[in-house]
Parts: C-alpha cells; structure tokens; sequence
C-alpha cells in the first residue's frame, strides 16, 4: 500500500515536470516563429550577435515560465510539506498527542494520518510509563513505611535486651554486629525513600547564592583527616569565588558522596587530585584518584541503580545507590555528572554545572552553614 502511494507520488511530479516541460516548449515555439516573422516581413536578417542575445533571451523566458509553472502547480503541496515539518517539529519536541489537520485523500494527507498514529501511540506510551513509574515510587515509598516499623521494633528490642544484665564478650559481639546491620537497613531505606523523592516529577530544590569555593574548602578540611589515616596526598587546585545558584544541603551530599566513593576505592597511599575551575564556559568540579582496573572496567554502569563494582556485596560498604542518586541531584540543578578514565588506571569524576550571566552582588557574604 505505501509502495503504492510514493509511486502515485512519483507519477504526479513527472507529471507536472512534462506539463511544464510542454508549455515551455510552445512558449519558445511561439517566441521563436514570432521573431522569424518579424524579420521576414521586414525582409532583414539578424547579425549573428543580435541572434545569439534574441536566442538567450527566448531560452531565459522559457526557464522562468517553467519555474513559475511547477512553483504554481506544487505551491499546494509545498505547503502541506511545510505545514507537516512544522508539526512533526513540536511532537518531536515533546508535545506528543498532538495531531495534524488532514486534507484531501493524496499521499501528503495519508502521511499525515501516519503521523497522528505515531503521535497517539507515543502519547499512550509515555502515559503508560508515567503511570508506572509514579507505581514504582509508591511501591518504595510503602515499603519504607512498612519495613521501618518492625526495623525500630527490631532496634527496640535489642536495647532491650541489651539493659539490666551483663553480656559477654561473644554477646557483646553479637550484639554489635545486629546493631551494624540494623543501622545499614535503616540507612538503606533513607536511601530508598530520597531516590523516590529525587526522581518525582515535582521534586523542588531550595536553591540559594553558594559559593562553591568555600564549599569545597570547607569539606576538604573536614575529609582530610581520613586521607592522610590512609597515606593519601591531596592534590588541590580551588578557584576562588565560584558562585552559583544551588540547593547547599543536597550538594554537600554529592561532594560527600564523591568523597566517601574516593576514600574507598583508591589504591593505598595513591595521590588524589581535586579541582574547581571555570572551564567552556562551565564550572567544572573534579576528582581523581588512581583505583582498580575493575572499578575502570565497570565505569559505563557505575551511575546505574545499586550496581557496586566489588560482586561480594560485602567487602566494601555502600548500597549502590549513592552515584545514581549524586547525578540524579545535579541533573535536578541543570548540570551534568560523568566518569571517565584520564590515564592508566585513574578515574575521574567530574562536575559540571553552566556558569550564570549575572554574578553575585559585592555586598553578599561568603558564607556556608554545616
């Protein structure tokens, strides 16, 4: 069927390409036998000049009828192409459902009819996976609301019995251990309730004047400590005064996250290098550390949800939410947050966020509440 129609398609522009073709054919006949005339009345002949200007001349008007002729015969269509483009243009930009206004029964019309299809269809599937998802965030929300009641029951429990009576050192263990989990648990399902907080479609953040400077100065001193306990060598190269519009509380979290991911999976004693500097046109925030081919090998899925490099799920702690949720963050603030490897075995991970038209007033004071 479609075959068919481009091939009525095609017949209806050879079709008005050989009308044309014939109307400019009469039209340099009729020129040409009017001029013969002209000069066989007058008994004169031409010089070969004033034959080769009347003969461009003749062949320019006859171009010119024919362009005129096939702009006329396919000025409809035209417009139905043009009118087409425009509307696939705003499905393609996200209006989808929208449909086109059909005319007539050629094929420009049954393109149309295809159109409107595909953006019904489209329309019906994004609405059914809108549906889905807003499931998939109430499936999380209610099971953290039911898993965190027998948790603190759990917790309650243990306290419990870990009052009036003296334990061993066995029990002691046993009890620290029961302890360390149920706080893992506990922490995990904050962590399942922020993803379905960050990923609703009406997750609002409290932004404000931040100076990203500070910022990072600021958890650089209180991460330290931790490095050097490991014999890491902090590298810093911090641009001063790098303002931006910015929700503070959940950008600590992606640094920190960035920093705690650092602290566990660089190699022993290795260097890491930190930067903040303006760079095309876009504050870019970085870290990087040398760490195990693994971790460089499991780079394309490191920002999937609860993928953790280490398969034992056990030696390294974390839920495997963190990154997922880091970049979820700065997407919501209009950034972008990538991985890559810079050298051999050396991971960077960096920050991007697009540096703002209006700066800053002189008169706002650097300040950053931890």
């Amino acid at each position: 069927m479609k075959q068919r129609q481009w091939d009525r398609l095609l017949v209806k522009l050879i079709s008005i390409i050989l009308i044309n073709a014939l109307i400019a054919t009469i039209a340099f006949l009729i020129m040409g036998y009017s001029i013969s005339l002209y000069y066989i009345k007058n008994e004169t002949t031409p010089d070969p000049l004033t034959s080769n200007l009347m003969f461009l001349g003749v062949t320019f008007v006859v171009i010119l009828i024919f362009i005129i002729g096939f702009s006329l015969m396919m000025r409809k269509t035209l417009r139905k192409i043009t009118y087409l483009s425009s509307e696939i243009e705003q499905i393609a930009n996200g209006d989808l459902g929208r449909t086109i206004n059909v005319e007539g029964r050629d094929e420009i019309a049954s393109l149309g009819e295809s159109v409107n299809r595909m953006s019904r269809q489209l329309s019906e599937l994004f609405e059914k996976e809108r549906a889905h998802e807003e499931e998939r965030n109430q499936l999380f929300s209610n099971l953290s609301h039911d898993l965190r009641t027998p948790l603190t029951s759990i917790k309650g429990y243990t306290q419990l019995l870990q009052m009036n009576r003296e334990l061993t050192a066995e029990e002691n263990n046993h009890f620290r251990i029961l302890n360390e989990k149920t706080n893992q648990l506990e922490h995990l399902l904050d962590q399942l309730m922020d993803v379905n907080r960050l990923y609703a479609p009406n997750m609002q953040l409290k932004k404000q004047k931040l100076n990203l400077s500070l910022l990072t100065t600021q958890l650089i001193h209180e991460m330290e400590p931790l490095f050097k306990e490991r014999g890491h060598r902090l590298h810093v190269s911090i641009q001063p005064d790098q303002w931006m519009e910015a929700d503070q509380e959940q950008l600590i979290r992606v640094f920190e996250n960035l920093f705690s991911n650092a602290w566990k999976y660089a190699k022993q004693t290795s260097p890491i290098e930190i930067r903040l500097q303006t760079k095309r046109q876009q504050i870019e925030w970085s870290i990087s550390n040398a760490t195990t081919a693994e971790t460089i090998e499991a780079i394309p899925h490191l920002f999937d949800r609860t993928y953790r490099v280490d398969s034992s799920r056990g030696v390294t702690p974390g839920d495997g939410l963190g990154l997922s949720i880091a970049r979820q963050i700065i997407l919501l603030h209009g950034g972008t947050l990538t991985a890559e490897p810079i050298e051999d075995q050396v991971i960077c991970f960096r920050v991007s966020f697009p540096i703002e038209t209006d700066g800053p007033s002189r008169s706002y004071r650097s300040t950053v509440h931890r």
